[in-house]
């Protein structure tokens, strides 16, 4: 399943009506979206092709970090990016599908043995909570000034940072967090982080551009691709391969 990004991620584009789209792709989401020996892979990267396939539409992609994804969308430099959560602090920023693209389990990590269980949102108040910068963690955290938040590059720093006692919590959702530890070798052995709680189950977005001319029109096309996919079982299968 792998996706090659198939133009430089600065192609300019006159409207979302034009045969070719570039979007924002993260590089550091996996399995939703990342890059893997410099090509692009993940379930969200692949839906985003067969959606806008569907309606008559390729698709290149800009890879980079989630920080670069949002620059690039809310400047207009290009069309749209993905992924993205919606809440207060970003839902009039820009244009967005109906359908969510996946759901994820936004968890609350802590070092083994040094946190009670079954933790919220709001016992993160008063708290050093690393989470990644740009990210979108639902109201109750991005509106909340009683949280103590620590920005990291990425969810892997972010952990890394709570593994080495900087954060007292770190917020990244629970299939990515896995997949980071289990990953890491030494730097964050699996018995030193555990999950003691659970922000929320979060829906997951592509995002589209208000500066851009093309950006609402290219929201509209994505929903009516992605209808289609779904109908026709493309994405029960793309979510089958993932799964598993």
């Amino acid at each position: 399943m792998i996706l090659r990004s198939m133009l430089v991620f600065f192609l300019a584009i006159g409207s979302a009506t034009a045969k070719t789209l570039t979007l924002a792709a993260e590089e550091d989401y996996y399995p939703f979206s990342a890059e893997v020996e410099g090509e692009l892979v993940g379930l969200v990267p692949e839906v985003t092709l067969a959606a806008f396939n569907a309606v008559g539409i390729e698709v290149d992609f800009r890879i980079g970090p989630y920080s670069r994804v949002l620059f690039l969308v809310e400047s207009g430099d290009v069309v749209g990016g993905f992924t993205g959560a919606i809440d207060e602090s970003n839902e009039s920023d820009f244009y967005w599908h109906s359908t969510p693209l996946s759901v994820v389990r936004l968890a609350i990590w802590a070092r083994a043995g040094f946190s009670k269980q079954s933790l919220t949102a709001k016992d993160m108040e008063g708290q050093k909570v690393s989470v990644t910068r740009g990210f979108f963690y639902t109201d109750a955290i991005d509106t909340n000034d009683e949280v103590r938040k620590i920005e990291a590059p990425s969810d892997a720093s972010s952990l890394k940072m709570l593994a080495l006692g900087r954060s007292d919590y770190a917020l990244v959702t629970e299939k990515i967090g896995r997949t980071i530890i289990r990953e890491s070798g030494n730097t964050m052995a699996g018995n030193r982080l555990e999950i003691v709680g659970l922000i929320g189950e979060v829906p997951l977005f592509a995002f589209f551009s208000k500066a851009h001319p093309g950006g609402e029109n290219a929201a509209r096309l994505f929903q009516e691709g992605f209808e289609i996919i779904i109908e026709n079982g493309t994405y029960a299968r793309i979510m089958e391969r993932w799964q598993n």
